[in-house]
């Protein structure tokens, strides 16, 4: 789990390598919502789109945006990705 985001775990439902296109769901720990996350490759851009939305409720409590920063930060320092972030740091 990352830092306590997904506690319920993931499954990767959707894995095209010729896309360039994943989907996950990740659940949360105590309350079983589902999250839905997406990551495809923009030909327009030349970069790599990402998308992490909760199904239910009307706040999230940061959590999309903490599993981006975990995903991101994971990229980063395993593969030498490189993100658009603004000056706080935080992903653009």
């Amino acid at each position: 789990n990352q830092n306590d985001i997904d506690g319920g775990g993931f499954k990767i439902m959707t894995y095209n390598e010729k896309d360039q296109y994943l989907y996950v769901q990740f659940q949360s720990y105590k309350m079983g919502y589902i999250d839905d996350f997406e990551c495809w490759y923009n030909d327009k851009s030349g970069k790599f789109d990402v998308r992490s939305a909760s199904r239910e409720g009307y706040s999230d409590l940061g959590v999309n945006r903490k599993r981006l920063e975990y995903i991101a930060a994971r990229l980063e320092k395993e593969f030498g990705w490189t993100f658009e972030r603004e000056r706080d740091g935080s992903l653009a």
